[in-house]
């Protein structure tokens, strides 16, 4: 492994961990002021649906500027943005309405230093590498994401909700400093005239008219309606499962646990289980074994399901983007894999939407119903395209 990827590996792991520990913390902090599962929704996903305000920006960068110059003006700011969330929750200013305010601004942030970061992988290793490239990057950044929460939730014996904050900032600022090092070991990228006069909709069009692009951004639609189960995870283990913050936490870990183990199966097997049948199978298992987590109240077994879930996740995620990065001409890239960074934001509408739900009709059937839209829409892109059946890497 070279040197400047294993710093990308750093930089991107914590970068990574903090977004998701964002939510976490998030959550659970409004759960505990409000007991609201709306609220829960809505605060911890304005980063998410922000997103692509950013994204549609990002992705303009990633193809006509130096992606290295992107990725760390967007984590400073990310940095500052959390500094300034942590402040205003434990001086206690306002701190719902500064948990909005600011997530708008981080969620932008975010969304336009996302395409330029998952392309850097390009730039450090090249086309030929992608996949392995991708597949660790996954790895290291599940196992970060594994190994914070477990600090976190020994923390939270020490240490109130308001203050386990101030480990966001702490971790993006090491992420920044080591993207500003990068900065300096990576070569100036070579111009690309040409590439600022395509615009987003122009590779919309390109996407979507390509046989083998197109049936994979439909299977982006599943990350759009996986957002409705994510917040009924912290309701169903408090009220089912019986668990604290502390606990909680601890089970995230175990959740990541399972990126971690999907990570490492993709390093062993690699391009032999990037196919179009097998990103279809992934997320049907991953619906599977979501349905099993709400339909126990074992903690256990609750753990090793959600652990299996994110297993299969983690595999299909990783071979979204590799196909993505695969298959797209090299003009379109970033643009592409912009569209389904834009598809996590739009997933943010889909995380308040499964707040309302949960509270509206309930957390079993808000999980039945995204569960088999997910298994419909991967059965209806198997069935109607050859060319998805077909891919392979």
């Amino acid at each position: 492994m070279n040197k400047p990827f294993a710093i990308f590996l750093f930089a991107h792991s914590l970068g990574y961990s903090c977004f998701f520990l964002r939510i976490i913390f998030v959550g659970w902090y409004v759960l505990e002021k409000t007991d609201s599962l709306f609220l829960v929704g809505l605060l911890s996903s304005i980063p998410v649906f922000i997103f692509p305000l950013g994204s549609i920006y990002g992705g303009k960068f990633a193809d006509t500027l130096s992606r290295k110059l992107v990725v760390v003006i967007a984590r400073t700011s990310e940095f500052i943005l959390l500094f300034l969330t942590a402040l205003f929750i434990n001086l206690e200013i306002y701190p719902l309405v500064s948990i909005g305010v600011i997530s708008f601004f981080y969620g932008v942030s975010n969304g336009i230093g996302a395409p330029s970061r998952i392309n850097m992988i390009i730039d450090i290793l090249g086309i030929e590498n992608v996949s392995k490239g991708n597949s660790f990057s996954e790895l290291v950044a599940s196992i970060a994401s594994a190994v914070l929460p477990l600090i976190a939730s020994l923390l939270l014996n020490i240490l109130t909700i308001e203050e386990i904050f101030w480990i966001l900032p702490f971790f993006t600022f090491l992420g920044a400093l080591a993207f500003y090092i990068l900065y300096f070991l990576l070569p100036d990228q070579k111009s690309k005239k040409g590439f600022n006069k395509i615009s987003l909709t122009d590779a919309i069009l390109y996407a979507f008219k390509d046989k083998n692009i197109a049936p994979i951004l439909t299977l982006a639609i599943c990350i759009i309606v996986g957002a409705l189960l994510q917040p009924l995870i912290p309701s169903y283990s408090r009220d089912n499962l019986g668990l604290d913050g502390s606990s909680y936490t601890l089970l995230q870990s175990v959740n990541f646990l399972g990126a971690i183990m999907g990570s490492i199966i993709l390093l062993k097997f690699g391009n032999r289980i990037i196919s179009g049948k097998f990103m279809s199978l992934w997320m049907i298992l991953f619906s599977g074994f979501i349905f099993i987590f709400f339909s126990i109240n074992n903690p256990i077994i609750a753990g090793i399901s959600l652990l299996l879930a994110n297993l299969f996740n983690a595999i299909w995620i990783t071979s979204i983007w590799t196909s993505l990065q695969t298959f797209s001409d090299e003009k379109f890239v970033g643009r592409v894999v912009s569209i389904v960074t834009i598809s996590f934001g739009i997933s943010g509408f889909f995380y308040m939407l499964g707040g309302f739900l949960g509270d509206f009709i309930g957390v079993y059937p808000t999980m039945l119903i995204a569960c088999l839209l997910i298994i419909t829409i991967n059965l209806l892109v198997l069935s109607y395209s050859e060319n998805f059946r077909k891919l392979k890497i």
